[in-house]
């Protein structure tokens, strides 16, 4: 609608709503299982949709006969397959490869002649969603997608961005663009086939989320974390539907992610984004005690969730990077010119926060200093 304000300026007021359902499904891939082709065919208004599927490396070699299994599926339930899967190698490197990984997927979908009323399905970590959605948010104007994760930490926050990004150079999600799913759908079995540092990694998400958003879901994590770090799939996946439900409740929060974005690209992304999360997550929670914003039994229930499921084993391949704390700090400068502004979420009273909109980098100098000294002693 466009609306006269006066004779030389004209108004034009843009909505663009969009939903999804998140969707949890039991052994995907079933031959007697039509849920995820009920999907498929309602996304496509078509009894025979045409899909183009990128995959994950990972999950490709560590899910048995993955690949045998997804075509005798798509055959039995009717559906077209554009062309061979594209399988990415999956991983923050794959998302700075100066565009390779994304270039092969625009040649595949300009070949396979995907369109308007196809579908890309993304299968796989964080990453090979983010390259996925990159191309289909603009491949014809835009595409169809389905995001299947296969992490934890991508079915605990990746799967729900609504941007789709890329790194360039030293730049995390340098370049980024809208990038909203038509559907997510969750089988919690993939979260099987990752290595035990994904997987301890990727549960600091659902901490991330709860320490500023949830008390009543931190309370519950710390409560079974044990469990959660010994891969009980079926504590798992209450604790991730409980997540995701106060996400939709509560809205999703950018907590600790200006020092774990910036650690990530310090390291060269050796260090993945579920191993600096956590890190980030202990550095902004001893920056709030510091600050009087924050009590130290709330920070230590934290914290001592992040231990006590393994997160925090990133840590003995971080301490040359926290030991650079004016060069972390660059990550505010980066989260600047990102956001439009300094401003960082800290938490207060568990499953609280506040915005401080000019953080005290001497204070965050400090507490880095101190959270290197004791996470050496480890």
């Amino acid at each position: 609608m466009a609306k006269a304000r006066d004779k030389n300026s004209i108004q034009i007021e843009c909505e663009i709503k969009k939903s999804y359902t998140v969707n949890f499904v039991d052994d995907l891939f079933a031959e007697d299982n039509a849920a995820f082709s009920d999907i498929l065919r309602s996304l496509a208004q078509s009894e025979t949709p045409n899909v183009l599927l990128v995959a994950d490396q990972n999950v490709v070699q560590k899910t048995q006969s993955l690949g045998t299994r997804i075509g005798k599926y798509f055959q039995r339930y009717g559906v077209k397959m554009a062309s061979a899967p594209v399988v990415l190698s999956g991983g923050e490197k794959n998302k700075s490869d100066n565009f390779q990984s994304v270039m092969t997927l625009v040649a595949s979908m300009v070949d396979s002649k995907i369109g308007a009323n196809d579908i890309v399905i993304a299968l796989g970590g964080g990453a090979t969603l983010d390259i996925a959605g990159y191309v289909a948010s603009q491949a014809r104007g835009g595409v169809k997608l389905v995001r299947v994760p296969t992490t934890p930490a991508a079915m605990v926050d990746a799967a729900y961005a609504e941007m789709a990004a890329i790194d360039y150079q030293s730049v995390k999600d340098a370049l980024r663009v809208p990038c909203i799913p038509d559907s997510v759908v969750i089988d919690v079995a993939f979260a099987s086939t990752v290595l035990d540092g994904v997987w301890c990694g990727g549960l600091g998400e659902i901490v991330r989320h709860a320490a500023v958003k949830d008390s009543s879901l931190m309370k519950k994590f710390a409560k079974v974390v044990e469990k959660l770090k010994n891969r009980d799939l079926k504590v798992f996946k209450e604790i991730l539907i409980a997540a995701v439900e106060s996400r939709v409740k509560k809205g999703a929060t950018d907590f600790a992610l200006w020092s774990a974005n910036r650690l990530e690209s310090m390291s060269g992304y050796k260090l993945p984004h579920g191993y600096a999360v956590p890190i980030g997550i202990c550095i902004d929670c001893a920056y709030a005690v510091e600050k009087r914003l924050m009590k130290e039994s709330d920070q230590e229930l934290v914290c001592r969730a992040l231990a006590d499921c393994g997160a925090l084993e990133g840590l003995d391949h971080s301490h040359h990077l926290l030991s650079q704390a004016d060069n972390i700090l660059f990550g505010l400068d980066a989260w600047r010119l990102s956001k439009g502004s300094e401003t960082i979420v800290f938490p207060t009273s568990l499953g609280k926060f506040t915005d401080e909109e000019v953080p005290d980098r001497e204070a965050l100098k400090k507490v880095m200093k101190e959270f290197l000294a004791v996470s050496s002693e480890r």
